[in-house]
């Protein structure tokens, strides 16, 4: 009994341990099923999903005719550039030499010619060969998928977008052979310098065509795909050509150059095309197609590959005299690394844009950023003719109307200053703005009127702020500040006799058919009068012969003003005696001939106490404008701004601004006044010949060599001012409102900064003791007019340049 109980136990076990495995086994075959049936599910699922992403996948594009060019026209309609689909010229593969396709198949897609759309090897020998060389150089997308890429969706970094890609890719080897996708690939890539596709690409870089292109260079722009900015032989020629080295590297180690001629090829140098770095008249094209953009509502994209024809203002004799004065160093004395400079040219009837300067860079990028038409930098004492003195004259003010300029404390406590500290008692509204004395200005706005005068600078297409209701706006004290185009534009009502020229680039569009898609025509608009317009002419001709502004002096009748902006008062530029150093933010000279208006900034993209100008308005930029000024106008008639028929200057009783009391002039000053200044007497009347008769035209005013200086005062900004707070029962002063910083002064000296502006008194009224002017007979000329019409520049703000310092800094101090 006890080894029959002690055999069935063991059998008991044995059952009892098989039955647990059998059902063990059933729940393992019935998750191993499940499993499958949801992998064959899921993988049904995927391969329904994917048959389908291949049907929807549309390649038509791929066949679609290759963009065609942009040609961009002179105004004598000869091609100044040629731009395409991003700047691509399709050229077929027939014409590819063997080192190019071998190159680029080197270093994008080593497995090419082998796989079929998808290279899963490629993958992990991409993985690895990054890893060995520290840095990313090989993809693992392959040349069809970055062809799809390309051509097929956009740039985004998704999981969709890379599945749709690989997609494609699979659908795009289905129906194109292999020369064909590396056709497309060739041409439709970016190569940088704004070039699309190979042959573009070779021309900009190397000057020649596509199939002479040699294996050193064809293996340096198969590198270019990957990063064309950072190994940009342009930007950065070392990183270039280790790029170079390395795709001939890889040639090599697959067999497609010997190693002998890999050594070679690394061995010889790179060398572009003088050509390359931009093309002709890069800053004024981009503003053409900045113009382009904002009047057809196109996008550049389409701008740049629909075959577009431009005709423009562009007039090479003048674009050409201002290109030649920007490469000549010399030309800009005292750069301290990364001078900027910038100049617009008008024509003084029409507002045509003749010609264009927007930076100094050597090497221009395709719109960067244009300092002649998207700076933003307080104009200095070039706001004075047109918020000052002409809302002055249109009041009923007389160029012979004595302002007394000596220390005033206007509203809030302001004190503006002069150049030097030195005032010049009491001095003619034409000799104040001839010498830039700042009190006087400021003093003159006030009777006027703040609000006269931000309406009228308005109405020239200045784009002021309801900010800028400030005195400093008489010193070019601006919220935000303007450009080179917009101050040139306002100054047109001088030369145009009373009419605004809007300043235009771009005169017709066409479609490659031909169709006319936009047409821009001369477009004027009456803003003052023949009479004042002329009057402002003869003011700021001394300006230029007795003034600031003689190193702008030309053989023929020019006309101007200058402008600096003084550095802030802040911790960064005062020197150990507790002063501002040394130094000026901005300089301008905006300038006129009866045939032409130029307008010419200089100074730093970011100022800082190692990057300041040393000069004002009536040196470097003065002599800029003369250099310009003289090849553009050369072989010209000399001709001499033109009184308008009836011409009479208005005569009356001497007004007299800031104070009733005191000599015509300071005594202390009398010894120091030129001796050609001239004042109107107290009792001159209507009809009599005034002490200051209108010149005739002036005598050749040699080119300056540079060296003198202008006499005179020179500009302090006042960042906004007034007259002592009424008395009681007269109304209440409006609290102070901050103003920019700085004050506008001449080169060589340092100006002290002003107190914070101060909104004027509300309800100010200008002098009523003035008439209307009368008439007083010169020579009679028949007034000249301005056209119809067409398309101005914006007074809405630009796009600021990148700048350190606060905003509102540099305010108008002027010279």
């Amino acid at each position: 009994m006890a080894d029959t109980e002690q055999t069935d136990k063991p059998g008991k076990k044995d059952r009892t341990t098989s039955k647990k495995k059998r059902t063990a086994r059933k729940i393992a075959g019935f998750v191993v099923l499940g499993a499958l049936v949801v992998v064959l599910g899921a993988g049904a699922w995927a391969a329904k999903t994917g048959i389908e992403m291949y049907r929807q996948t549309d390649l038509s594009k791929l066949a679609q005719e290759p963009p065609m060019p942009l040609r961009i026209y002179d105004v004598n309609k000869e091609l100044i550039t040629e731009l395409t689909n991003s700047r691509m010229e399709y050229v077929p593969y027939s014409v590819f030499p063997k080192v190019l396709t071998n190159a680029i198949v080197a270093v994008e897609d080593s497995r090419f010619y082998e796989h079929d759309g998808i290279d899963y090897k490629g993958l992990s020998r991409a993985l690895f060969t990054n890893v060995k060389n520290g840095e990313v150089v090989q993809g693992g997308s392959t040349i069809t998928q970055q062809l799809a890429k390309v051509k097929l969706f956009s740039s985004e970094q998704t999981l969709e977008r890379k599945i749709n890609e690989a997609v494609a890719a699979l659908k795009i080897e289905n129906n194109y052979g292999k020369e064909q996708i590396l056709e497309l690939y060739l041409n439709y890539i970016y190569y940088g310098r704004g070039a699309w596709g190979i042959e573009r690409a070779s021309q900009i870089y190397f000057g020649k065509r596509t199939q002479e292109l040699t294996l050193a260079e064809a293996a340096l722009l198969a590198g270019l795909p990957k990063s064309p900015n950072a190994y940009s032989p342009l930007n950065n020629p070392d990183k270039a050509k280790e790029r170079r080295d390395l795709v001939l590297g890889m040639m090599a180690s697959q067999g497609k150059i010997t190693a002998e001629e890999r050594d070679l090829a690394q061995n010889e140098p790179i060398k572009l095309t003088e050509n390359s770095a931009s093309n002709k008249y890069p800053t004024y094209v981009d503003y053409v197609i900045q113009e382009t953009l904002d009047k057809t509502k196109m996008s550049e994209q389409e701008i740049l590959s629909s075959g577009l024809e431009i005709y423009t203002n562009l007039d090479p004799k003048v674009q050409d005299a201002a290109e030649a004065v920007y490469r000549d160093k010399k030309n800009f004395p005292g750069d301290k690394g990364g001078l900027q400079s910038s100049v617009v040219v008008l024509d003084a009837k029409t507002g045509a844009v003749k010609g264009l300067v927007g930076s100094r860079s050597e090497t221009k990028e395709f719109r960067a950023f244009n300092y002649a038409t998207q700076l933003q930098r307080q104009p200095g004492s070039t706001i004075k003719p047109v918020v000052v003195y002409t809302p002055a004259l249109l009041a009923g003010f007389k160029p012979g109307d004595l302002i007394n300029d000596v220390e005033t404390e206007f509203a809030g406590g302001y004190k503006p200053n002069n150049y030097g500290h030195r005032f010049h008692g009491w001095v003619t509204m034409e000799e104040a703005l001839a010498q830039s004395f700042n009190v006087p200005a400021v003093a003159m706005m006030k009777e006027v009127g703040v609000e006269k005068a931000l309406a009228f600078g308005r109405k020239a297409g200045l784009p002021l702020e309801d900010d800028d209701r400030v005195y400093g706006l008489a010193l070019g004290g601006m919220k935000y500040g303007t450009s080179p185009l917009v101050m040139a534009q306002a100054y047109t009502m001088y030369a145009n006799g009373g009419s605004l020229a809007h300043a235009y680039a771009v005169t017709q569009v066409k479609d490659r058919n031909g169709n006319v898609i936009l047409e821009q025509q001369t477009k004027t608009e009456r803003v003052i009068d023949a009479d004042t317009a002329y009057t402002m002419s003869e003011m700021l001709q001394k300006v230029i012969t007795e003034g600031s502004g003689r190193n702008a002096r030309l053989n023929r009748a020019v006309a101007g003003k200058t402008g600096t902006t003084q550095l802030p008062d802040v911790a960064e530029f005062r020197t150990s005696s507790g002063g501002v150093i040394d130094g000026s933010k901005d300089a301008w000279f905006v300038g006129y001939t009866p045939e032409l208006v130029t307008a010419v900034w200089v100074g730093y993209p970011v100022t800082n106490r190692e990057h300041y100008l040393t000069t004002g308005g009536d040196k470097l930029p003065a002599a800029i404008f003369q250099k310009i000024m003289s090849q553009a106008l050369k072989g010209q008639p000399v001709t001499a701004f033109k009184a308008p028929r009836g011409y009479r200057l208005a005569g009356g009783k001497i007004q007299r601004i800031n104070g009733e009391n005191g000599k015509a002039y300071a005594a202390v000053d009398s010894g120091e006044r030129r001796s050609g200044s001239r004042t109107r007497t107290e009792d001159s009347t209507a009809g009599e010949t005034p002490a200051t008769p209108p010149p005739s035209p002036p005598p050749s005013q040699t080119p300056a060599d540079g060296t003198d200086t202008a006499p005179g005062g020179k500009e302090t900004p006042a960042a906004g001012t007034g007259s002592p707070p009424p008395k009681d029962g007269t109304g209440s002063v409006k609290p102070p409102v901050a103003a920019p910083e700085g004050t506008e002064r001449p080169s060589g000296e340092a100006t002290p900064p002003p107190s914070p502006g101060v909104k004027p008194p509300k309800g100010e009224t200008a002098p009523t003791a003035s008439a209307q002017p009368t008439s007083k007979p010169p020579a009679p000329a028949k007034q000249e007019e301005g056209g119809a019409a067409g398309s101005g520049v914006s007074a809405s703000r630009q796009s600021p340049v990148p700048s350190s310092s606060p905003a509102g800094e540099g305010a108008a101090v002027g010279n």
